[in-house]
């Protein structure tokens, strides 16, 4: 009897101790895929390799300080700045890409996106055919034109991956130090009226709206914090290699092991 007196207690520790490892491995199960997939992410954020064209010239970055003589990319008509490509990893991912870049001296700008598989953007001829007040069978919805002369002849695409979306960006390194206030003040407003449309079209079915969103890319002019912790070399004559090491990146990928996301962008 006092055999089993003590039998009983061990027991009933075996069992509580099989059904927390059986709990734990179920959790591992289910977030497995989830918990490495944004590792892996995150370790190809920290390293930018990429081969470009066209270039000309050698400069260096560190976060929005730049510094050389740089021309990377070109115009396939007056003001559409479409023809600077590049391969490799950048921004998270590896394949293609589109870049453009101009320092001279101190002062110029570049902008980066991911390449989509079909690169498209509004015509010109759409964007009058197609205009932005549209009345549908649900509702009405008024939205304000956008000048002609105030469009991107080559906005930034919006992605299906949005996580490649935030890291799109486009800066001027001037306006990094000098940026009035007013123009503060309409940047904020601008994303909480794109914030405010894409909550009345959750569904993406209001065509008025997504034409407006299309024509105005949230990822204009601006960049993601991760831009201000990278440091880049990028060296060219015709072909060129762009290299470099995001420590902010870096360091999100080490604490992204204990669960912190510092970039927030674990999408």
């Amino acid at each position: 009897m006092a055999t089993k007196v003590r039998l009983f207690p061990e027991m009933k520790k075996r069992l509580i101790i099989h059904f927390f490892c059986i709990f734990l491995l179920g959790l591992i199960v289910i977030d497995c895929s989830t918990y490495w997939s944004h590792r892996k992410k995150d370790l190809g954020d920290v390293f930018t390799a990429g081969v470009e064209t066209p270039g000309y010239g050698i400069g260096v970055r560190i976060g929005p300080l730049a510094t050389g003589f740089v021309f990377q990319g070109g115009e396939s008509e007056p003001g559409k700045r479409d023809l600077g490509t590049g391969y490799g990893l950048r921004g998270g991912t590896y394949g293609p890409y589109r870049s453009q870049q101009l320092i001279f001296g101190f002062l110029g700008g570049e902008k980066f996106h991911s390449m989509p598989p079909t690169e498209t953007s509004p015509k010109k001829e759409e964007t009058k055919t197609t205009a932005p007040n549209s009345q549908t069978n649900d509702n009405f919805l008024l939205l304000p034109e956008n000048p002609e002369s105030e469009q991107d002849p080559n906005p930034t695409p919006e992605l299906s991956d949005e996580r490649l979306n935030s890291k799109s960006y486009e800066i001027r390194y001037l306006r990094f130090y000098n940026n009035p206030v007013s123009e503060r003040r309409k940047a904020k407003k601008e994303a909480f009226f794109r914030k405010y449309l894409e909550s009345l079209d959750p569904q993406k079915r209001n065509e008025a709206i997504q034409t407006f969103l299309a024509q105005n890319p949230k990822n204009k002019d601006d960049y993601p914090s991760a831009f201000l912790f990278e440091v880049e070399f990028y060296i060219s004559i015709r072909y060129g290699i762009r290299l470099g090491f995001n420590f902010g990146e870096f360091l999100d990928f080490l604490l992204g092991f204990t669960g912190i996301d510092l970039m927030e962008d674990d999408i």
